[in-house]
């Protein structure tokens, strides 16, 4: 496998501006210990950015959930749109590296530590098909039954041309036929989570994420300039596959842009967002004061010099 990885700098793998457009929410979501969006419901706690360096054949984005590296992770491809149809070359591409995956990390994969990822712009109506599909793939042991719920007068027409498309173009990505190509499309689509994306100025998902950053840390910064400052993050780490926590972007904001949004941001240091600082009490118990603290007790302490 290693012949196969290269430096995407070297590769020009840093993508499009729609992909860096996509890593900002990503981060957005890291800074904010919001949740991983597909396929893992945990937050974030690592964005890797172009790892084909480190592996994966979905390499556009790979998402940590909590705690990582040791949690679970999905890996994304990127595109600004894919028409998911047996024929087309950019999904025929798509499919071959969902093999690859597929055959090469067949373990994490089957156990759960590794998901993969389509996220697109476009066409809306073809990425939910397969959105669609691969829920059934998923509710499905293997790919017979799978072609047993694609019956005529069980599943819609339009479900069933969208499978065919999908095992066409892994029998055009790998040189399968039949029953084995079909088994295979089984393996790939019951691992693959599909996010149609709306980004850009007026995208829904740009706008929702600016409102989201608004209010985490509307008192402190312009959102649309954090969002900004997120792109130009991704575009500057993308190329160097970066490995991104959230206390590199908090670091990072603060050094080059002066923007503080770190634990006294609503939260205190080893507590979770929204969590009230731990408190001191004094009480007066019998012949001397006891001090409490959270969990533990002290009792008639003497603060006198000996």
């Amino acid at each position: 496998m290693n012949d196969r990885l290269s430096s995407p700098k070297a590769t020009g793998g840093a993508g499009t501006i729609f992909e860096y457009q996509f890593a900002a929410i990503m981060f957005s979501r890291l800074l904010r210990g919001a949740h991983i969006p597909i396929g893992i419901q945990l937050p974030l706690d690592r964005i890797g950015l172009q790892q084909q360096v480190s592996g994966y054949p979905f390499d556009d984005i790979v998402a940590h959930g909590s705690p990582a590296p040791t949690g679970p992770r999905i890996q994304m491809q990127v595109k600004q749109k894919i028409y998911i149809r047996g024929k087309d070359p950019d999904f025929i591409k798509v499919m071959a590296s969902a093999a690859r995956a597929i055959r090469e990390q067949d373990v994490d994969i089957a156990d759960g530590a590794l998901r993969l990822g389509l996220i697109a712009g476009g066409p809306a109506t073809e990425l939910a098909e397969l959105r669609e599909v691969a829920e059934m793939a998923r509710a499905q042991p293997d790919h017979e039954s799978l072609r047993a719920l694609m019956g005529e007068n069980i599943t819609s027409s339009r479900i069933r041309a969208r499978h065919a498309h999908v095992v066409a173009a892994v029998e055009a990505a790998v040189s399968m036929q039949g029953g084995e190509a079909a088994a295979l499309a089984h393996h790939i689509l019951a691992s693959l989570h599909v996010w149609q994306v709306d980004l850009g100025p007026d995208g829904r998902d740009t706008r929702s994420e600016m409102d989201e950053l608004a209010t985490a840390f509307g008192s402190r910064v312009s959102a649309a300039d954090l969002f900004a400052h997120l792109c130009d993050l991704a575009q500057e780490c993308g190329p160097r596959a970066g490995q991104i926590d959230a206390q590199f972007l908090q670091r990072t904001l603060r050094s080059r842009w002066g923007l503080h949004l770190g634990p006294d941001n609503g939260t205190h240091a080893g507590h979770a967002p929204n969590e009230p600082a731990p408190r001191i009490s004094l009480i007066n118990n019998g012949s001397g004061p006891s001090w409490a603290a959270e969990t533990q007790t002290f009792h008639n302490l003497d603060f006198r010099r000996h």
